[in-house]
């Protein structure tokens, strides 16, 4: 019964961590250029979203956005948590922003 559970929560916690980053994403993708160009660079933070609000403390975000060509930027979202075992998890996703367009 007991693995049971944690088998539970860990899909929860996977779950939660890949809606965190494509959340993060698409938030990116509605920026104008200008925006996303002063961006460029390294930034930890918690995500600030409705559906982590009772979870925000539990995970961290990590955004990593550098320069692919002058009209391309390459963006890499990490997010980050520990589960109640203490062990750590991670996952990443990477996409290309393009200026006039996107792609992934």
């Amino acid at each position: 019964m007991l693995y049971g559970k944690r088998l539970v929560k860990a899909s929860r916690d996977e779950t939660r961590a890949s809606q965190i980053l494509k959340s993060e994403v698409e938030d990116l993708r509605a920026y104008d250029w200008m925006t996303l160009v002063a961006l460029d660079g390294e930034a930890n933070y918690v995500p600030q979203s409705s559906f982590t609000d009772t979870y925000s403390t539990c995970y961290t975000v990590k955004r990593i956005i550098s320069m692919r060509s002058a009209t391309q930027r390459r963006v890499t979202m990490q997010v980050a948590w520990t589960d109640n075992g203490g062990l750590s998890h991670s996952r990443e996703y990477i996409t290309l922003i393009a200026k006039n367009g996107l792609y992934d």
